[in-house]
């Protein structure tokens, strides 16, 4: 995981990016959650960018964008992803809007999930959390997609929390996180099948959570002045397992 300012203007604004790579025998997909800070150090706009070489081209990316203004809500904006399918339940404490795209090719497949909880209190186009997560998948067969050729397993996730805590952005990353292949091809399954996603539909992350209810060990806090506290592994992802710092 690497952090970097990618723009800066001279009123003393910028856009700091921090960013996640996954690199399995030549194809590369990078995560980027940027955020954009303003000359008096607050923090309106926030970005989750996706960029998979199996279904960008080079310089496109599919990005997700959560504007908060002077209010202690979120308004989600409209995204340039093709859902797969999107659901609206209404669980005790409020109402959830999900979205789930999952895509794939030969050997290789993902889901992206954009979920917003929103309470009676809530501005209307507005919700108090919004939950975005990426699951990456490389593996050998798969009830999701055709796949014909012998490649590397591998499967990762990366979930983003976004809420607001005294009128400032409160974000939590958890991940990248390795997980077990076909747990993750599993949850691809149920997903597609339902539109409803939650971590637990992961086997292997309903394991953990029964064994451990404490923080997961790399998960890494982002407050608004940019500063980092947990257990990130500030690393980038490459294929056959292998972490580089």
């Amino acid at each position: 995981m690497t952090t970097y300012i990618t723009k800066k203007w001279d009123d003393g604004s910028y856009v700091e990016s921090v960013e996640v790579s996954y690199i399995v025998e030549g194809s590369k997909c990078k995560l980027a959650l940027q955020r954009r800070v303003r000359k008096d150090g607050n923090v309106n706009l926030l970005s989750f960018l996706l960029h998979d070489n199996i279904i960008c081209s080079d310089k496109e990316n599919l990005s997700l964008h959560i504007h908060k203004p002077s209010t202690h809500f979120l308004f989600p904006l409209d995204s340039n992803i093709p859902w797969t399918k999107t659901k609206n339940i209404h669980p005790r404490d409020g109402v959830a809007d999900t979205k789930v795209y999952l895509y794939g090719s030969a050997n290789r497949c993902g889901l992206l999930v954009w979920e917003c909880k929103k309470t009676d209190n809530c501005l209307r186009h507005s919700c108090m959390t919004v939950t975005m997560a990426h699951y990456f998948v490389s593996s050998n067969g798969s009830a999701v997609v055709n796949r014909t050729s012998e490649t590397t397993e591998i499967g990762f996730s990366v979930v983003v929390k976004v809420g607001v805590c005294d009128g400032k952005f409160d974000i939590t990353v958890d991940g990248p996180e390795q997980h077990s292949v076909s747990a993750l091809l599993y949850m691809f399954d149920q997903v597609n099948r339902s539109g409803i996603w939650k971590p637990s539909m992961c086997p292997h992350c309903a394991n953990i959570q029964r064994e451990c209810s404490s923080t997961p060990p790399n998960a890494v806090t982002i407050d608004n002045g940019g500063e980092f506290a947990g257990h990130g592994c500030g690393a980038f992802v490459g294929g056959n397992f292998y972490v580089y710092n």
